[in-house]
C-alpha cells in the first residue's frame, strides 16, 4: 500500500476539481475500486477524518492500493454529491476520473 501526499486543485469558483499526486497511479487504470474510510474525529473533536482509498486489482504491489489520507471535508462533500473528481499523476501524466456512488463505489 502507498500512502500518498496530494495537492488539491480548484476552479475559479473555488470548487474542488482534482487531486494531484506524484508517481503513485499504476499503468492499469481501467479497474479501480474506491472507498471512503472514516477514522473518527480529529483533534478539534468536530471534524471527521476520512481517507480516500483506491484499489487497483490488476496493478503490481505497492501501487495496487493507494491511500490518500485525511481528505478535506470539501472533497468528501464533493464525492458524496456524486460529482466527478480527477486524480492526476504529474510524474506519469496519468488521469483518473472518480465518481463515488453510495450504492456502488466505482471509477467512471
Amino acid at each position: 500500500m502507498l500512502l500518498a501526499s496530494y495537492l488539491l486543485g480548484f476552479d475559479n469558483k473555488d470548487a474542488v476539481r482534482h487531486l494531484a499526486v506524484d508517481g503513485v497511479l499504476p499503468e492499469q487504470l481501467q479497474y479501480v475500486d474506491i472507498r471512503l474510510f472514516s477514522r473518527g474525529h480529529g483533534a478539534d473533536g468536530a471534524s471527521n477524518i476520512v481517507d480516500l482509498v483506491l484499489l487497483f486489482p490488476d496493478a503490481d504491489v505497492p501501487n495496487n492500493l493507494v491511500c490518500l489520507p485525511s481528505i478535506p471535508p470539501n472533497v468528501v462533500s464533493h464525492l458524496l454529491a456524486g460529482k466527478p473528481l480527477q486524480v492526476i499523476d504529474f510524474a506519469h501524466g496519468r488521469k483518473l476520473s472518480l465518481v463515488y456512488h453510495l450504492d456502488q463505489q466505482r471509477c467512471a
